[in-house]
Formats: C-alpha cells, structure tokens, sequence
C-alpha cells in the first residue's frame, strides 16, 4: 500500500510538471519567458513528464533494483519521500505560475542596469536593424569604392518605365532623391512604414545608430514611432523606454531603454506599454560618441506586442 501511494504521489508531480509547461505552451504565457527557438522544446518536454507520470503510475512496481542480474540495494518507496518531492518541485511551480505577473516591475529593471552599448550584446541580436529589404551601399552613403560591398545597388524603376543606369537608384517620389545621400527618399523605401507614415523602428535601431554614422544620417529628422515600456524619469516631460533584450530566455534578460523628452509631461503606470511618435536626436557626447534621445510628438498606451521581448 505504501509503494502504491508513493507511485502515484510521484506519478502526479510528474505529470503536474509537464501540465504546466503545455499550460504556458498553449496560453501563449511561454512567450514572455523563452526565445522563441527553445518554445518547442517546451511543449516536448511537458508531453513527456505527463507520458513519464502516466507511465510511472501504471507501471509495477519493484522493491528491488538490480543491474545485470545482481540486486546491488533496496528500493523502498517511500510517501513521505514523495510527499516531500511534490513540496519541493510542484508545489512552488504552480504558484510561481499562478501569480506571476508576466513582466517585469520597475525595480528589477533597474537592479539589473541598463545596457550602455547595443553593438555588444551576444549574437545574433549585434547585427543592424532589420529593414524590409537589404538596403544597398548607396543608399547608406558608402564610397563606391573597393570598401564598399560589392553587391550592386537593387535596381529601381524610372518614371519611364527604364531601369536605372549602373551604380545608382532612382525612385518614382521625386527628384530630389539622391542615392548617394543617407536619408534621402532612396534609403527610406527601405524602412518599414506604419499605416499613418510613420517609420516603425525599434529601441535596438535607434541605439544601433548610436554607433553607425549612416543610421543616424538615415533616422535623423524623421518621424518615428516606437514601442516600449514607460519607466518614470525624475520629471513626467523625461522618462526612458524600455525593452527587453534576451538571448535565451528571462534568466537572462537585459534593458535596453531610449531616453525620451517632451514637452507635456507624461503620466502612466510604471513599465506599463506605450507608443512613442517623434523624431530621433543624435548629440555627440566628449570622445565623438553619439548619443540618441527621443523628442516625442505625442505618446498613448498600447497593447503589448505579440513578442514582448527583443531578441
């Protein structure tokens, strides 16, 4: 009686293991926690502690353990054994599960301190900014040179239908478009747009330009809207937007914030979600590096993003 008691104690921390990984899995909560690559494994791992569980139960038992014909110890079930493994390993999961707020709080993003240089973090997040389509030397203001990639410049159509002559784009929105000139017409088709004409950018582009001169000449004096985290500054007119960067999953999480200014001053809870429309300031600081804060237009609480961490 006490070696069915024990099994099915066990059986069930087993299986109450593997039901809240599918839990999070099929609530979508898992996706607050883990890179998406390591999310399968998730489900993987719940479907076999409740196959483990199930199996452990249903299984006979066996007082004895032996290896290659010889019973080297006993094995005597024991229910206070699993009564204390079910206290020490369901237990706390299920009420870290049950309460757990999804995010972060104010403080813990200031004990963990905020990344100062975005082009050092762990690859593959140190890469530039993902556009809708690579965007060619030109367009950047590379030299066409030997130092320039050697890739041609993606050909664009004139008004009259002809292609572009060799080493250079042209777009249908003007002549004032210049390929050689960062932050011209002819690098903007290559930056995602909103519905209202807005650019969308990230926290992680606006400090990759921190750190890339072609960036900055590409972002500056363009309107821009981006979404993160409202953490209070020491007046509602300051405050810094947050996102969090992870490698695998929120064991190692990392700020990144974007300093915002604006004329009236902002008030909303803390770390709560909002959408930030206004153009990006790059000053160079002593030492010749830029730093990037954000003149906001206007500012309204959001919906969290499907993925709410960067990765």
């Amino acid at each position: 009686m006490r070696a069915k008691v024990a099994r099915l104690i066990n059986g069930l921390t087993l299986t109450g293991l593997g039901g809240v990984l599918l839990a999070f899995y099929f609530s979508g909560r898992i996706d607050q926690y883990l890179h998406p690559q390591f999310r399968p494994l998730a489900f993987i791992g719940g479907v076999l502690f409740c196959i483990g569980g199930v199996v452990y139960v249903l299984a006979k038992g066996s007082a004895q353990c032996c290896v290659d014909g010889q019973c080297v110890h006993q094995n005597i079930d024991s229910p206070v054994r699993s009564v204390a493994a079910f206290g020490v390993l369901l237990v706390p999961l299920v009420t870290g599960a049950a309460l757990s707020k999804d995010g972060y709080d104010q403080q813990l993003v200031l004990n963990r301190g905020f990344v100062q240089d975005v082009t050092k973090l762990p690859t593959p997040a140190a890469r530039p900014p993902v556009a809708r389509n690579p965007i060619p030397p030109a367009a950047l203001g590379a030299d066409i040179d030997e130092t320039a990639s050697a890739e041609p410049p993606l050909p664009q159509d004139s008004p009259t239908g002809a292609p572009a002559p060799s080493g250079q784009t042209q777009t249908t929105k003007g002549p004032a478009a210049d390929p050689n000139v960062p932050g011209t017409e002819s690098s903007d088709q290559y930056l995602p747009v909103a519905a209202d004409g807005n650019i969308t950018l990230e926290v992680t582009d606006l400090l990759y330009g921190e750190a890339e001169e072609s960036l900055r000449k590409m972002f500056t004096g363009k309107t821009v809207e981006v979404i993160g985290q409202y953490l209070p500054g020491k007046s509602g007119a300051e405050f810094k937007l947050v996102r969090m960067f992870t490698v695998c999953c929120a064991a190692d999480a990392r700020p990144l914030a974007v300093p915002v200014n604006s004329d009236e001053p902002y008030k909303g809870p803390e770390m709560a979600w909002v959408k930030v429309v206004g153009k990006p300031v790059y000053a160079l600081e002593a030492g010749g590096r830029a730093k990037v804060t954000l003149k906001a237009d206007s500012i309204v609480p959001v919906d969290p993003p499907a993925d709410a961490m960067l990765y």
